[in-house]
């Protein structure tokens, strides 16, 4: 006579092949709302530091600096998908920890398809960690200068500054050497424009550069350094991000917020309000 079959194996079984099924589930599951999400931007509460991402359809986003430390991973965790660890394009606006510390940690722990950088020489621990990860991890990288056209799905970005490849060159104040971008996302226009100052916005003025833009991520969270009257009036934004923290700078300046509201233009600071999404 056979002996019956331990029913303690069959409920392994049972749980074996529900595994299977579960796993090749989410290997070909396919999330139509992502797939076919509209695509946003978003301005992260990072504290005292900066850091968006452009979400686009079919899992593409563009992260644009990374504050100074972990909370990047978490801001990335909370509105990605789980099982989407690659981030096409990373830019870094300059090398300023509190841009690109947090990016040092998303090299460590995301797939990253291409690096944007302003290219000036950088000898900060920061800096050679992250050329480090780079290398080891054989990511392409572009060196930003005006002119430049970055083309990612369904989103083209313009280079305004720095107005050269500054590749290895060794530059006095950093900031200065940020990366600006333009670009229109969803029928809005966006200038983003790292911690530049005012010498920098003079010379974006004296070539008559077209930086009109509908929404503006304002220069050094808030310094009273940049954004000047002059540059507000070119650029004509009816929204300003302040990205800022607390900090024992003064950011944003009393002044700074005064120029913005002297143009009407609505100031949402990631200090009052978290995250800043825009559709």
């Amino acid at each position: 006579m056979s002996r019956p079959f331990p029913k303690k194996h069959l409920l392994l079984i049972i749980i074996f092949l529900f595994l299977i099924n579960a796993l090749i589930a989410v290997a070909f599951w396919r999330d139509d709302s992502v797939e076919n999400k509209k695509p946003r931007i978003i301005f992260f509460d990072v504290g005292q530091g900066d850091a968006a991402m452009i979400d686009l359809p079919k899992n593409t986003q563009i992260l644009i600096d990374g504050g100074d430390g972990k909370d990047i991973l978490e801001k990335l965790g909370k509105y990605l998908p789980f099982y989407d660890r690659k981030i096409e394009l990373m830019i870094m606006t300059h090398p300023d920890e509190d841009h690109i510390g947090g990016l040092v940690e998303v090299l460590k722990y995301y797939e990253v398809e291409q690096v944007l950088l302003s290219g000036i020489k950088c000898e900060k621990a920061i800096c050679q960690e992250r050329d480090k990860l780079i290398a080891e991890k054989n990511i392409p990288v572009i060196y930003a200068h005006f002119g430049q056209k970055i083309k990612t799905r369904s989103i083209n970005m313009a280079v305004l500054h720095p107005f050269e490849n500054l590749k290895g060159k060794k530059v006095k104040n950093s900031n200065d050497a940020s990366i600006f971008l333009k670009f229109t996302l969803n029928n809005n226009s966006y200038l983003l424009t790292g911690d530049a100052g005012f010498a920098v916005e003079k010379k974006l003025l004296a070539k008559n550069i077209n930086i009109k833009a509908k929404i503006l991520k304002v220069s050094h969270h808030g310094s009273k350094y940049g954004t000047s009257n002059e540059f507000l009036k070119a650029v004509k934004p009816e929204r300003a991000i302040i990205s800022v923290g607390k900090n024992s700078y003064g950011h944003p300046a009393e002044e700074l917020l005064n120029r913005l509201k002297n143009i009407s233009a609505r100031i949402f600071r990631t200090d009052e309000i978290g995250d800043v999404i825009f559709y």
